[in-house]
């Protein structure tokens, strides 16, 4: 007898099982990555705001008059701006601009108040621009210009000044994992960011406080063969088979003639090269540019120290960071044959015995000894073919 009984298929509820099953997957899949992404946020906002990473730079110059330390950021920052804040706080008699080459030269080793806005200028055009901004808010008694050769190169690119841009809170919390990835900050570093230990560096920006690099109040860059800072060779650097470019060099005039009219006395100083850069450049028979540059500089009618050999300051390889980076002690050794030289307002700013005895102690180092922190090893500013201790 036939049945009236409707079977239902299994294929079906196996179907609608395997289905439902997927579902609660992605769903906990999709909790799972919201919670690792709000885990990171939360871990990135403390980083953030404890090592004040987020601060502008004109309030962390503020700041730093105030309390000491040093500004390091790790993230892009506009660091004229910074620094422009900086020596409007300061307010001194000399001001000292130029490339991140002149990142070393310590302002200890003068009498007088003084300031380095390195790193502020890659061309003629932020030079002029921030040295214009500077002296409208302040006029130093002198203003210190570190040249380099490769800016008045006729296929410089144009490099005008940087914008302050904030691009907000949020959407820097991908930073402190971008800064593991790339080497600005360690591991250990990340997690001391997120659980502090008591002997926290006073600064601002993570490389401030988590490893103890940035800029001081004199505006010299802390942290020294390992400072980010550092100056790498210019691309341009050893193209030298042109000569200079007339647009760069009537807008130095200009400049210049504009300090002048305001009776602001204008030194020029061609910062040291590594001996081998030194030779290659010296050697290269078909070098018209830094001849016909050296030549244009002195026509300006400014006094111009040229130190582009480092043999003329007795410096040797063991105290450049790099190629086109010289150290402290060069620098030493550079203000201390200014100041030998004498007549001018930045001469007779800098304290001689202070940097002989200096130089004496510290020759064939990058650092000056007697400005590490108490707590660095004693080997971290030594080049690795370099076998003097310190």
């Amino acid at each position: 007898m036939l049945s009236s009984r409707v079977i239902a298929s299994p294929r079906r509820g196996v179907w609608k099982d395997r289905s439902g099953h997927r579902k609660r997957v992605w769903l906990i899949l999709g909790a799972g990555v919201i919670l690792f992404v709000a885990l990171y946020c939360l871990i990135s906002a403390i980083i953030l705001m404890r090592v004040q990473e987020t601060t502008p730079p004109a309030l962390a110059a503020q700041l730093q008059e105030r309390h000491g330390g040093l500004y390091g950021p790790a993230g892009r920052t506009d660091i004229a701006a910074y620094k422009l804040e900086r020596y409007v706080q300061r307010r001194p008699d000399i001001l000292i601009v130029g490339s991140q080459r002149l990142a070393s030269l310590p302002g200890e080793a003068f009498t007088a108040s003084v300031y380095n806005a390195a790193g502020v200028a890659d061309s003629v055009e932020q030079l002029s621009a921030f040295v214009q901004a500077a002296v409208a808010r302040h006029a130093p008694k002198s203003v210190l210009i570190g040249a380099d050769y490769w800016w008045f190169h006729p296929d410089a690119p144009s490099v005008r000044p940087s914008a302050s841009q904030d691009s907000g809170f949020a959407a820097r919390l991908i930073d402190p994992l971008l800064w593991v990835v790339t080497g600005r900050i360690s591991i250990g570093e990340f997690i001391d960011g997120v659980f502090p230990t008591a002997g926290a560096m006073p600064g601002i920006g993570a490389l401030a406080v988590l490893d103890g690099q940035g800029w001081d109040t004199y505006g010299r860059y802390e942290g020294g063969l390992s400072a980010s800072v550092g100056a790498g060779e210019a691309p341009l650097a050893r193209n030298v088979h042109v000569g200079p470019s007339t647009a760069a060099l009537q807008q130095l005039q200009a400049l210049i003639a504009e300090l002048n009219g305001r009776s602001i006395e204008v030194v020029l100083i061609i910062p040291p090269a590594s001996a081998p850069l030194h030779l290659a450049l010296a050697t290269d028979s078909e070098n018209r540019l830094l001849p016909l540059w050296r030549d244009a500089l002195r026509s300006l009618g400014q006094k111009v120290f040229d130190f582009e050999d480092p043999s003329s300051l007795g410096a040797t390889d063991c105290e450049f960071i790099n190629d086109i980076s010289g150290g402290e002690v060069a620098y030493l050794r550079a203000l201390d044959a200014i100041g030998n030289y004498g007549g001018t307002a930045i001469s007779q700013g800098i304290d001689r015995d202070l940097t002989a005895s200096l130089i004496a102690s510290n020759a064939g180092h990058i650092r000056i000894g007697e400005l590490l922190p108490a707590d660095a090893p004693t080997d971290i500013e030594r080049r690795s073919d370099c076998d003097q201790d310190m």
